[in-house]
């Protein structure tokens, strides 16, 4: 439990640095601009930080339940099908973030020499965000699954789970 804590704790903290990175790099951007002296590589450097700062944004929102769903139909199933459907559920969404973290994975080694605009740096950062996030969403899908069951990880309120509080 000690370690989750922790785990949860440094991943909030990485999403908001690459929060407060993304507003920096728009501002210098702007101010720059402003002043008639355009930072070339600022918009790049705010889209490396967005992708990442959405990356930990989704996988915040997934830990909390706070996804938006549909549940009208689901909610007139009686619970075994209710129940049947979230196992489904569960399984198609697993499936699909070690698709999306595999491939993510490939197109980020496949674009590790492409230089992202003027920064100098590799677009296979912007890139490995999408394999990271797939993976820290099944990760934290998983971990859903195993303390609060198939029906409760699927169909949770969005309340935050007291170890990100």
């Amino acid at each position: 439990m000690i370690f989750w804590k922790f785990y949860d704790r440094v991943e909030l903290g990485i999403g908001l640095l690459a929060l407060a990175a993304t507003v920096v790099a728009v501002l210098v951007a702007a101010i720059g601009r402003s002043l008639g002296m355009p930072v070339t590589s600022a918009p790049q450097f705010a889209q490396l930080f967005l992708i990442w700062t959405i990356m930990f944004g989704a996988d915040l929102a997934m830990k909390s339940g706070g996804h938006i769903r549909v549940s009208a139909l689901f909610d007139l199933a009686p619970p075994q099908l209710q129940a049947a459907l979230a196992a489904v559920h569960a399984a198609l969404m697993l499936g699909f973030l070690a698709f999306v973290a595999i491939h993510g994975w490939l197109l980020s080694l496949s674009n590790w020499q492409r230089e992202l605009g003027a920064s100098g740096l590799s677009y296979g950062l912007v890139t490995l965000a999408v394999a990271v996030g797939a993976a820290l969403l099944g990760i934290s899908l998983l971990r859903r699954l195993l303390t609060q069951g198939v029906l409760g990880a699927i169909t949770s309120d969005g309340d935050a789970p007291e170890e990100l509080l």
